[in-house]
């Protein structure tokens, strides 16, 4: 049996910001071992998981579910995207999610810690964690504004709240930015061609444009592209108002 140490106080985390009243939330690295990523599909479907993988498109196909909308009312779910996965637990009053790629990830927990103790348990049995692992976790400030990106990252401040943000599927839904699983479209202003391990997300190009449906990792590494000049959602176009009898 594999153990995790918890190496918090959750009573008073929680107590702290129940009484200054800002929102927080916990988080953690962890490493994952070897190997782990690639026996995970077949180790979720064994744990009755539901699951929603990426196709070569971005399109998704469901496994144990038939619609997103089911797929996120399970207690737990998984996405799967090339290298890059998250998996969502739901408490009653508290959610919890493992994201990352390959050898690495991040554990997020909003809320009651409920839905964080059925995720390390469900690390525990997709094997997610090596044996001995001590994982710390830090309570994080939950920013109510937009950050402005670094210096050097060419993204919209949307885009780039985006992916700070540590629940990537409500920030997309309330921000209004098209998501499919994992990725989410964007334009891309370009002076030239994209390096090529952009070429499996482009949909289309044109002018100096190119439109891309990109996994949410990938978004700081495209805004740093010496190529690109801005990364940012689609303009949505306007009705025409009514001309006026």
């Amino acid at each position: 049996m594999i153990r995790i140490t918890l190496l918090l106080v959750f009573g008073g985390i929680f107590g702290l910001a129940m009484a200054t009243e800002v929102p927080t939330y916990l988080w953690a690295k962890i490493s994952i071992p070897q190997e782990a990523i690639a026996a995970l599909p077949e180790r979720a479907q064994s744990a009755g998981i539901p699951l929603a993988v990426a196709g070569g498109a971005g399109w998704l196909e469901f496994v144990g579910t038939e619609t997103e909308e089911d797929l996120l009312s399970s207690n737990a779910y998984l996405y799967l995207d090339g290298p890059f996965f998250l998996l969502g637990v739901s408490g009653t009053n508290g959610s919890a999610f493992l994201r990352g790629e390959q050898t690495e990830a991040e554990i997020i927990c909003f809320g009651d810690p409920e839905a964080l103790s059925h995720m390390v348990s469900l690390l525990d049995s997709l094997g997610l964690l090596s044996p001995g692992t001590e994982v710390e976790f830090t309570e994080r400030p939950l920013s109510l504004k937009i950050p402005t990106p670094p210096e050097g990252v060419k993204l919209d401040p949307v885009l780039w709240g985006l992916l700070l943000h540590p629940d990537w599927f409500a920030f997309a839904r309330d921000y209004g930015i098209e998501r499919v699983g994992l990725r989410v479209r964007v334009v891309a202003e370009v002076e030239g061609m994209l390096p090529e391990k952009y070429e499996p997300y482009i949909q289309s190009s044109s002018d100096g444009l190119v439109s891309l449906l990109v996994p949410i990792p990938l978004l700081d590494d495209l805004g740093k592209e010496a190529v690109v000049r801005l990364v940012r959602p689609p303009y949505k176009p306007h009705p025409v108002a009514p001309a006026n009898p």
